[in-house]
């Protein structure tokens, strides 16, 4: 419960609380800007302020990180127990608290021993988070070694938000969610907790959601192809496994044959070099054998001149060859007789010397072919070292590929196989919700009848249920009211009837309990001026039930509707700080713009 809300700044306009029903007014004006969102009155500052106070997040885009408000301090006063506490925040330093040296002391807070006790001390967000929470739902201050410990625990700021929703967050468009961006883990532990379900079940289901996000992401980069090297499908990675096996046999096969010869590499030199003598010699052998033919021809077809052939033409013709022509004419027939004859014997001395060199040819064909055979029947199934070490560098490129595949396979399966667990574990889990649910049966009949007053208070004319099922996302919970559904003033009632059934709840379950209720102006929207009227009076009613208060910030002209028709008076509800929509009117005393 609050009792004061202040601040450092000067034309801050300090609020004071009390038990049961608090109206915060604002009259609004007719301003606008064209370029900015425009703080006006302050009804939605004062539950951001709250919410500050009691240890939210302050970003660079906060209001208590603007350059007007950066370097003043906001206060609370808290009924923690039997205690007033006032605890202090700022925007320049928003990672502590500051309290009192005396309400840290009974807080449990650890103050340094010192010469000089000082007036304050100072503590983390952390801490002051903590304490707030052992207060107002019986959270572990330490939470190590509890069932509170890990991912995904009920923690204060969650719980805390569905008693003071923030519109800006999203936190007044559905019962379950105290910001748009809520998580379904967050919000389903949340509710679990505060209505007394198996939270545990909650978490569990939030663990399933995890995984398969990250099943998920995997199935979806091995699609892509980002994870081809170490991702597939076992449909794809088996045949390709199976042909890799079998080479690596084949391969293995190979190496355990193998014998290394010492002198293998010169025999094997030799050989080559054997080979291609032979292919010299054939081709010599061929060259001989040509040269052979054509020096026989040649020497078949050498002749001598055939000079008695010029006597007879001479004759024919009549003439008479002189003597000493006829002399030299014999003498010339000697002398190429002579030249023919040493022709002859010159084709036949070639022919002799080819053929002799044609025989040692052949012979040398058949000396190189034998020594290769001989060659070739030591090396047989043997070879070098060099060869040995690349069978083995081969056999261990096989080895890792296969072993790659098989690993592939692995994982191939075991997200398969995670995809089947999920399906499983989501089925398993909702009949282990469901069966809780049976043994719940008490704390879901408590909120439901709770819910039910609410909307039976609210509605002459319509009936409504709250809905607590189990499915395979897991605990689900929301309000049916006759004609809702539309996101206008029956959407925005299910909220104030689901919000106070859990303050009359969570009061009940945690000793001593939030006892606070915090609604914005934004709540009722729409909602007709009969149901604000029945909705403050019936919030008066659960505040004073639980020893609390409900503090709502309405726009005067909206409370002077609901005042007119109300079946009780309001007037005696309205806080004695009335805001106005003008220069100096606001909650801050002054107007800023906010990007």
């Amino acid at each position: 419960m609050i009792r004061t809300v202040s601040c450092s700044l000067r034309t801050f306009k300090t609020l004071t609380f009390s038990s049961g029903l608090n109206i915060l007014l604002a009259d609004v004006a007719q301003t606008s800007t064209n370029r900015h969102t425009r703080n006006s009155a302050g009804k939605t500052s004062l539950v951001e302020i709250i919410h500050f106070l009691l240890g939210s997040d302050a970003t660079k885009s906060s209001v208590f990180k603007h350059e007007e408000l950066i370097g003043h301090s906001f206060s609370v006063e808290l009924r923690l127990g039997d205690r007033w506490v006032r605890a202090t925040r700022s925007g320049s330093q928003d990672e502590v608290v500051t309290l009192s040296t005396a309400d840290a002391r009974a807080l449990g807070v650890q103050i340094p021993q010192s010469l000089f006790e000082p007036d304050d001390v100072s503590v983390s967000v952390e801490s002051w988070k903590a304490i707030l929470g052992a207060h107002w739902f019986n959270l572990p201050v330490d939470r190590t070694d509890t069932e509170f410990d890990g991912k995904g625990g009920p923690t204060f700021r969650a719980l805390a938000s569905y008693f003071a929703r923030r519109r800006k967050a999203g936190g007044l468009d559905a019962i379950e969610k105290s910001s748009s961006e809520q998580q379904p883990g967050s919000w389903q532990v949340s509710i679990s907790y505060l209505v007394g379900l198996n939270w545990h079940i909650a978490r569990q289901f939030q663990d399933m959601r995890d995984r398969k996000r990250v099943i998920e992401a995997l199935s979806k980069a091995v699609k892509e192809g980002e994870l081809g090297q170490i991702f597939g499908t076992t449909a794809e990675i088996r045949p390709e496994l199976a042909r890799a096996e079998e080479r690596l046999d084949s391969v293995r096969e190979q190496v355990d044959s193998f014998q290394v010869h010492e002198s293998y590499r010169e025999l094997a030199d030799r050989g080559s070099a054997l080979k291609d003598r032979a292919s010299e010699i054939t081709f010599a052998l061929a060259e001989a054998s040509s040269a052979v033919e054509y020096l026989s021809k040649s020497l078949d077809q050498e002749e001598a001149p055939a000079y008695a052939d010029v006597e007879r033409l001479y004759a024919a013709a009549g003439i008479e060859l002189p003597t000493v022509a006829l002399r030299r004419f014999d003498d010339v027939k000697a002398f190429q007789a002579s030249v023919a004859a040493n022709r002859r014997q010159y084709l036949k001395e070639q022919i002799d010397e080819i053929t002799a060199q044609k025989s040692h040819l052949e012979r040398e064909l058949q000396d190189a072919a034998a020594e290769r055979t001989k060659i070739l029947q030591v090396l047989d199934g043997k070879g070098a070292f060099e060869d040995l070490i690349r069978l083995h560098e081969k056999l261990g490129e096989l080895v890792s590929r296969a072993e790659i595949l098989r690993s592939k396979l692995q994982h191939a399966v075991a997200l398969e196989n995670n995809k089947t667990q999920l399906k499983a574990q989501a089925a398993e889990l909702e009949l282990k919700l469901q069966r809780s649910y049976e043994t719940s049966e008490g704390a879901i009949k408590r909120a439901t009848v709770l819910v039910d007053h609410a909307i039976s208070t609210l509605y002459d004319d319509r009936t409504g249920n709250l809905i607590v099922e189990a499915s395979r996302t897991g605990p689900r919970f929301r309000i049916d009211i006759q004609g809702g559904g539309n996101k206008g003033g029956i959407d925005n009632m299910k909220v104030f009837c689901f919000d106070t059934a859990l303050l009359r709840i969570a009061c009940d379950r945690f000793a001593p309990g939030p006892r606070m209720l915090v609604h914005d102006s934004h709540l009722f929207d729409g909602v007709d001026s009969r149901q604000v009227a029945r909705a403050l009076i019936y919030g008066d009613g659960v505040a004073n039930e639980v020893d609390g208060q409900y503090i709502v910030a309405l726009n005067s002209d909206e409370y002077e509707k609901a005042a007119a028709i109300s079946e009780a008076p309001l007037a005696s509800f309205v806080n004695n700080v009335r805001l106005t929509d003008d220069e100096v009117g606001g909650l801050f005393g002054f107007r800023f713009d906010m990007e």
